[in-house]
């Protein structure tokens, strides 16, 4: 046993020998003997409130290191590594200080018109989402996209101008004029005079009746004013009735006043 033993000795004092000649070259052994003249330097120099007072930061750092080590900030490391390599980090800094030095920079007054006014966007938004603004949104695009909301604007402008450049008694006429025009069109309708004249707007566009009318007109017009002068007196009026075309026109004539005169005797 006693062999044992001597014989472990003498490798751990080979061991120790190999690292002492170890720290010795590599020159870790003068830097040992610096460090520790420096601490003894230090603890000489120290007085008792020194000593005090780094026993209560040494006794601080390891609760904050517990703090830290009970509230696992460590898993929050890599995203604030994260932060830190894309700069983000340093912009919520900024951030943070252009916040505070607004905070510093406002008075009581400002904070509570601010506050006010918060509170007012919150209760325009709350009352956006009650009215379901948001269902009109895709009609306003459109609007928007199409031009047809900048035409409203200019039409509205428009009305503001006219209603701007009225005075009380053209108001007032307008608003007879609207309460007469009201009332006309409520009689047309009630005594079917309405449908009776769609009726009949719709069979003259059908037949062509005020398209040729109009035409003759012109025609006419044109004609008038490249003919030569009538002659006058019997004679002239023989010539002009013996044409066919003078003929035909006053059977039409003739015919348009018969279906008249029927038309009016019914009633």
């Amino acid at each position: 046993m006693t062999a044992v033993m001597a014989e472990t000795s003498e490798d751990e004092l080979q061991r120790a020998q190999e690292a002492l000649v170890h720290l010795v070259q590599n020159g870790d052994l003068e830097r040992i003997v610096h460090l520790a003249r420096l601490s003894g330097a230090a603890a000489d120099s120290m007085s008792d409130e020194m000593v005090g007072r780094l026993a209560g930061l040494a006794s601080d750092g390891l609760d904050l290191v517990d703090q830290v080590t009970r509230s696992q900030v460590a898993r929050a490391l890599p995203a604030i590594s994260s932060l830190v390599e894309n700069g983000d980090l340093e912009r919520i800094v900024q951030l943070a200080r252009l916040s505070g030095a607004a905070a510093d920079s406002m008075s009581d007054e400002m904070v509570g018109r601010l506050a006010g006014l918060a509170s007012d966007g919150m209760d325009l938004l709350d009352r956006v989402n009650r009215s379901q603004v948001v269902n009109a949104l895709p009609a306003i695009s459109a609007l928007v996209e199409n031009g047809d909301l900048e035409r409203i604007v200019h039409l509205a402008r428009m009305a503001g101008a006219a209603g701007d450049s009225m005075n009380d008694e053209m108001v007032s006429r307008l608003a007879t004029l609207a309460t007469d025009a009201m009332c006309l069109l409520d009689r047309a309708t009630r005594t079917g005079v309405m449908d009776r004249l769609l009726a009949v707007a719709e069979k003259m566009d059908q037949d062509h009746i005020l398209t040729d009318f109009l035409h003759c007109l012109s025609g006419a017009t044109e004609e008038a004013a490249s003919a030569p002068i009538p002659k006058g007196g019997i004679a002239g009026l023989w010539d002009m009735m013996k044409k066919p075309e003078t003929q035909q026109t006053i059977q039409f004539l003739m015919l348009v006043g018969k279906h008249f005169r029927s038309c009016r005797l019914r009633h």
